[in-house]
């Protein structure tokens, strides 16, 4: 449930596609690729780190999320995301039918409703009427504290406790015995857990300036040239924040 050894078991393909079968109950569901730590940059707004974005065959997109602690508005959040991913992956041009479903995923160490279940999904529905409407979003929330002894509840006790000696998961097992107990792959999750580290204040630093830069020119009229003065930036350091912040979006 730690957002970085999370991310670090999840860039293994199988593993990931091991834990949307079981979640989603699709077992045909192929994982084609995977990020993590995605960035979704918008330089006026917020931008958003995803924990883990992946693509399945047929082209629908995940976004897996863990939380600890309960302290955001998650069904907020869960909005906010849905729309930076629309934003960056329809290109300009196409048609909004060419929007791929999005599955959203929340898997939290609390439960968020309150209701006692393992696990919620969220629909749109015409109001007074029973009628599912349908726009390609499936918002999905998922929590490790209610056990029910079916067979989502039992992974995400799993994903609670992480114990390597647990061989149950295929796949997801065998990436968390070999980041946990190996040293090979104990060395890897301190270099991608510092790695990771290094990269968000890297990007939190160029983001900044590159917005209050775009801030300046938009608030008081101003070209690039006298933005960077104002804000005693040379062109040289702002070429460079752009060019972290290009990397860190085709990443």
């Amino acid at each position: 449930m730690h957002d970085d050894f999370f991310a670090v078991v999840m860039q293994d393909k199988k593993a990931l596609e091991t834990v949307l079968r079981i979640l989603l109950e699709k077992d045909d569901l192929i994982v084609m690729d995977v990020r993590v730590q995605y960035v979704m940059r918008n330089l006026v707004g917020h931008s958003v780190i995803l924990d883990v974005l992946a693509e399945d065959v047929t082209g629908k997109l995940y976004n897996v999320e863990v939380q600890v602690k309960n302290m955001d508005d998650y069904q907020r959040r869960s909005r906010f995301y849905q729309a930076s991913m629309d934003t960056s992956f329809l290109n300009k041009g196409k048609h909004y039918e060419e929007l791929q479903d999005i599955y959203i995923i929340f898997i939290a160490s609390f439960d968020i409703f309150g209701k006692n279940d393992v696990r919620y999904e969220v629909e749109r529905t015409l109001k007074g009427y029973q009628e599912v409407l349908d726009n390609g979003v499936h918002e999905l929330y998922f929590n490790t504290k209610v056990k029910d002894g079916s067979r989502i509840s039992k992974l995400l006790h799993y994903f609670e406790h992480t114990d390597e000696s647990v061989d149950n998961y295929g796949p997801l097992s065998s990436a968390v015995r070999f980041f946990k107990t190996e040293e090979r792959g104990v060395d890897a999750v301190c270099d991608e857990v510092r790695k990771y580290g290094d990269d968000r204040a890297e990007f939190t630093k160029a983001e900044e300036r590159v917005r209050s830069v775009t801030n300046a020119m938009k608030s008081w009229n101003l070209t690039l040239e006298q933005a960077l003065q104002g804000l005693g930036i040379t062109m040289e350091e702002y070429q460079s924040y752009l060019t972290l912040l290009s990397r860190r979006m085709s990443a």
